[in-house]
């Protein structure tokens, strides 16, 4: 069982990678395009209009990860009955949100002028613009919850490889279109028709794959296991808000209180921050399947073990990316990619590094929560988080504008997640008491600090002429200065003794399956 896990973790997070790697590339060529073809309004007007529908996406309500909790035992046990119950329960609850998101989106609509903050040269409706963003975030919901099942499956990957395909397909004839015509609106068409193919695909596959599942359209759940979905899905109701709040209203204050063209600035800098964060929790989702199926057969003892070492990694790879981030962002976006004009100020860029550090520490935790269940213990840590964040956003964006905008998330995740879902997994789960976590986290933070810090002044001690080499420069630093770091100060570490273990082993496993 423990190898079959094994062997799912590392296909799904191979393809997860691969996913997310050819999709930070083409982000980038989207972007570009953008910015060189259409300028910085569409770009700033796209990356709002994105956010906007991630808040709409609220009506989500968690089902997706309800449905992958509530699929574990029953995919173990080949409950056939159960399974059937269960996806008839959530189809029914995904088109209702598929039709409520639709819905919300057009009542939206008056509201714009209100958001979308000096825009000009944009030629095409604003309005039309932000249906054509709703039309393919809503129609999305009616097909998801089939493809669902492959990640409860622990068959990700499957997602993950068609995701591939279809992503590259739609990027080659959007930069195409957007070359040739320069119009705006073929590109969501393009979107609108890429995103709905990709869900069919998908739907296809699963249906095919898991036809006894779906045979049984008359299977129900009994009132009992309804009333306990029902109290799933309310907490998880209040943790989805909370990361959406926290994850995709920044660009909306961003709008409202300095800029749509600000907005498309930043962009450049959070688009890396989030692809570098979304691929890491591609990973991580990969082997939530598998940390589910350990929290239905193994004990606390056992699940410690495997959450401390998922810790240390997240924090391996938190102060990797930390100090590359601190070094390499402002270089790369204003130096290589574009011109001085994009860069921004350190504050900003430490603010986001600080964000993106404990998006990254916060992974494991978030993993066990789920993988064991916990959505009703603590359901009001996120509704503090997400007053709290809004709270601040208004106040510290109002006076400090972007800057404050960061540091209110910063603000409102420490005081409240950083601290109390580990305590309650530690208390729950595990049975002991957290110290030795906060211990870790403030040591790991400090390493972090201390890394970025000293690669920043090694990186810019020096000065080469050409911008190629002093940039490839910067990187040697910020890229060997932590990893040296790390495996200095904790080389007999249980933790690093494992990720070395685990290298030759996830190697030889690879090279099998590609042959």
């Amino acid at each position: 069982m423990g190898q079959n896990r094994t062997q799912n973790v590392i296909r799904n997070s191979s393809a997860s990678l691969i996913y997310k790697a050819v999709q930070m590339l083409i982000q980038f060529i989207i972007r570009t395009t953008f910015i060189k073809v259409l300028g910085n309004e569409y770009t700033g007007v796209s990356g709002l209009f994105t956010d906007i529908l991630h808040v709409l996406s609220l009506m989500e309500l968690g089902l997706d990860s309800s449905m992958v909790f509530s699929l574990y035992k029953p995919l173990l046990n080949r409950d056939s009955e159960k399974i059937s119950a269960l996806l008839n329960f959530y189809r029914k609850a995904f088109n209702l949100i598929g039709v409520l998101v639709l819905a919300a989106g057009v009542g939206c609509v008056p509201f714009l002028r209100y958001i979308v903050k000096d825009v000009p040269n944009i030629s095409e409706d604003i309005r039309f613009i932000f249906l054509m963003y709703v039309a393919a975030t809503g129609f999305s919901y009616f097909l998801i919850y089939k493809s669902i099942l492959l990640r409860a499956d622990q068959k990700s990957r499957i997602i993950s490889n068609w995701s591939t395909i279809v992503t590259v397909a739609e990027t080659v004839v959007e930069v195409i279109l957007l070359v040739i015509f320069r119009k705006f609106v073929l590109y969501l068409i393009v979107r609108l028709i890429a995103t709905v193919g990709r869900n069919l695909i998908l739907s296809f596959i699963t249906t095919r794959k898991y036809k006894d599942y779906f045979r049984n359209k008359e299977a129900r759940l009994s009132s009992g296991e309804t009333r306990s979905l029902l109290r799933d899905l309310a907490c998880l109701t209040v943790y989805n808000v909370s990361g959406v709040i926290i994850n995709s209203t920044d660009s909306i204050f961003i709008s409202a209180f300095v800029g749509t063209v600000e907005v498309a600035i930043i962009g450049n800098f959070t688009l890396i921050l989030n692809s570098l964060r979304t691929g890491i929790n591609q990973i991580v989702n990969a082997t939530k399947p598998s940390i589910g199926n350990l929290a239905a057969t193994a004990d606390a003892e056992k699940q410690e073990l495997v959450f401390n070492r998922m810790n240390f990694i997240s924090f391996f790879v938190s102060c990797f990316c930390c100090t590359c981030l601190t070094v390499l962002l402002n270089p790369f976006v204003g130096e290589i990619w574009f011109n001085e004009s994009y860069k921004i100020g350190m504050p900003i860029i430490a603010a986001l590094v600080i964000n993106f550090f404990i998006a990254i520490m916060v992974f494991p935790v978030e993993s066990f929560r789920t993988a064991n269940g916990l959505f009703v213990q603590g359901w009001m840590r996120p509704a503090i988080m997400a007053v709290m964040n809004i709270v601040l956003d208004l106040f510290m964006g109002k006076q400090w504008g972007i800057l404050g905008i960061f540091l209110a998330t910063t603000i409102s995740r420490t005081i409240t997640q950083v601290w109390y879902d580990p305590y309650l997994i530690y208390k729950i789960v595990f049975k002991k008491n957290p110290k030795k976590y906060f211990f870790d986290y403030i040591l790991y933070a400090l390493i972090t600090a201390g890394c970025c810090a000293a690669a920043f002044l090694l990186a810019n001690a020096v000065r080469l002429p050409n911008r190629y080499l002093n940039f490839l420069y910067q990187m040697v630093v910020a890229g060997c200065l932590p990893i040296l770091t790390v495996a200095v100060i904790f080389r007999k570490s249980d933790g690093f003794r494992y990720i070395t273990r685990s290298f030759p082993k996830i190697k030889a496993k690879l090279l099998r399956k590609r042959s």
